[in-house]
């Protein structure tokens, strides 16, 4: 067995008493992370130095870190994103979202993703429509400088704005959004405990919790929404799995027309959409 294979052994010894569900490949992304950015995984020889801080790597694991902050990068769609402590990790379930606002964004339109934090869907709708122009915001500054920074390391032309909700974004694009798309808080604070240690204990509660129902955001946003919009524009969010019901209900109370929910890859009612009144 060369160096390469046992310093994965140990690291995989490592993981088998962490408290969260770890993937079989997380020994090799962990080293490579010890590895450093650019340096290759090719050859069977591991520096003293990078298997002490692979498993490191693992032991932060093992207590339940998130990976992507350890590693720090998350993949979302085409891209790869930095990411780390004070920024929620973007979710496969959410790449669906960018991909149903992007259906719907009329060519070169404008969209605003509220609640953008690491810039996950803001970057992607850049990166696969260059025709868009393209807002995103978000209340933390501390996520707003991962969103800076995806951007700039990507070459992708994001504005971003400071402030809750679509209250960030210039008064001059009221009534001139063609997509308003956010995947905002929708946790019930009575659910935090029910999450798993690396997200509950590290992902900002922020980003994650929406007071005793999680729809507090969702409701704000909603109302918000149809001023800002395009007569006809859309407005897409992501939802707790068993909210559809109410979120469609709150959408329909307001107005909006041709609500729709789509499930994720799961099955789960998990995106909402509706068309403002004109």
């Amino acid at each position: 067995m060369n160096e390469k294979a046992i310093v994965l052994e140990r690291v995989r010894r490592v993981l088998g008493s962490a408290t969260v569900e770890c993937s079989p490949r997380e020994p090799e992304w962990l080293l490579q992370a010890a590895r450093g950015p650019g340096e290759s995984m090719g050859g069977c020889g591991v520096p003293e130095e990078v298997e002490a801080r692979a498993l490191e790597l693992a032991c932060r694991r093992a207590r339940g870190e998130p990976l992507q902050y350890l590693t720090g990068v998350a993949g979302f769609r085409r891209l790869e994103l930095e990411v780390g402590p004070g920024v929620l990790v973007p979710r496969p379930e959410t790449e669906l979202v960018a991909e149903r606002a992007m259906e719907l964004l009329p060519r070169s339109g404008t969209i605003v993703d509220v609640g953008t934090g690491s810039g996950a869907i803001a970057l992607a709708i850049a990166d696969e429509r260059p025709d868009a122009t393209v807002w995103g915001t978000d209340i933390s500054p501390l996520a707003l400088r991962w969103a800076r920074r995806n951007s700039q390391a990507l070459g992708l032309v994001v504005h971003l704005a400071q402030g809750d909700l679509l209250d960030a974004c210039p008064p001059q694009l009221r009534g001139w959004v063609d997509v308003v798309v956010a995947n905002l808080p929708y946790i019930a604070t009575c659910e935090l405990a029910q999450l798993p240690v690396d997200v509950a204990g590290h992902e900002p509660h922020e980003a994650l919790c929406a007071g005793d129902d999680g729809l507090g955001p969702i409701s704000v946003l909603a109302r918000q929404a149809p001023g800002w919009l395009f007569p006809g524009g859309w407005l897409v969010m992501e939802i707790g799995h068993t909210q559809g019901p109410r979120v469609r209900s709150t959408l329909e109370a307001l107005g909006y027309l041709d609500v729709t929910l789509h499930r994720d890859l799961a099955g789960r009612e998990r995106i909402v959409q509706g068309r403002a009144p004109s």
